[in-house]
């Protein structure tokens, strides 16, 4: 998995520019703890670090899928740049109010492009067409899926391509083209739609234990710190620069690669927008969250213009 790569490659350049006095040992998902709960291994002490998906978070974390991949949200790179100047100083102080012993390494992580909206072996020609999938999602971009009439099934990625074949599930979401053709994901769902707005963005994000990150010294602090960020570009530029190419493997091996259809992707936003609303809402972290992401999006959108669905409506 790129996630993988992306960790490996970090670890080896922490070891360089340390000169081997930190050294961080590998592991694929699921070798240590469950995957997708790294965040909770970090937490326990499990892990010192780990790479997290916000999604995954999002039952007890309830601004984790905004941290991540909001649902009509921005684009990657004015994400990132969200997160650095504000999301992730955000997040590490609720992290502290919430109980948790974990942190986000400031402006670090794995920032991919936008996801496939869906692989699946039947036409999408409207939102109807939902009405019924069963469908690997995750995060809120399965809680909005599913207030439209998507049987919404939460599983690891390592577990999608079985699960297609043996008819558990009929759809998914998995991550970008390349990470996507990368898996093999190509065997399993003719159809392949593209859209940003269920996943403008994914971000994995660099997490370790706050404890455990304060007692390093401090040049070790900012090793880490540089080196994660200079990899959230890496990673990011890795998957874009191959995500054309992969796409045209993907039609070549005789799937059929579309966008999706308008009138599901303004279906989707505007639940979206409803879900998010109700979910601030409810919980004040989520509030704080989704209203720093929507001025800062409206900022964005007012300098440097952004998608539409992507900033706040009035």
């Amino acid at each position: 998995m790129p996630v993988t790569v992306g960790l490996e490659r970090l670890a080896s350049r922490i070891e360089a520019a340390s000169d081997g006095r930190m050294v961080w040992k590998v592991e694929p998902a699921g070798a240590v703890c469950p995957a997708t709960e790294e965040w909770k291994a970090v937490h326990t002490g499990v892990l010192d670090v780990g790479a997290g998906g916000g999604a995954y978070m999002t039952a007890e974390i309830h601004f984790g899928t905004m941290m991540a991949q909001r649902v009509g949200g921005i684009p990657p790179l004015p994400h990132l740049i969200w997160l650095d100047t504000f999301g992730d100083d955000l997040v590490n102080r609720w992290y502290v109010d919430l109980g948790y012993d974990i942190m986000h390494v400031k402006g670090a992580g794995f920032g991919g492009p936008p996801e496939i909206f869906a692989h699946l072996d039947k036409e999408l020609t409207s939102p109807d067409d939902l009405n019924g999938l069963k469908m690997r999602c995750s995060g809120d971009g399965g809680a909005v899926l599913s207030r439209m009439g998507v049987g919404s099934v939460f599983m690891p990625l390592g577990e999608i391509f079985e699960s297609m074949q043996r008819g558990v599930i009929d759809a998914y979401e998995c991550s970008s083209p390349r990470f996507d053709w990368e898996m093999g994901l190509n065997e399993v769902g003719k159809y392949v739609y593209l859209s940003p707005v269920r996943a403008p963005t994914e971000v994995y994000f660099l997490i370790v234990k706050r404890s455990k990150f304060e007692a390093l010294p401090d040049d070790l602090k900012v090793i880490i710190e540089d080196c994660g960020r200079s990899e959230a570009v890496r990673y990011h530029t890795m998957l874009t620069s191959g995500d054309a190419e992969a796409l045209q493997k993907f039609r070549d091996y005789g799937n059929i690669v579309q966008k999706l259809p308008s009138s599901i992707e303004e279906a989707f936003v505007k639940e979206a927008d409803v879900y998010l609303d109700e979910l601030a809402a409810k919980y004040p972290e989520a509030k704080d969250v989704l209203d720093s992401q929507r001025a800062f999006a409206k900022n964005w959108g007012d300098l440097y213009g952004l998608p539409t669905w992507a900033t706040p409506r009035d």
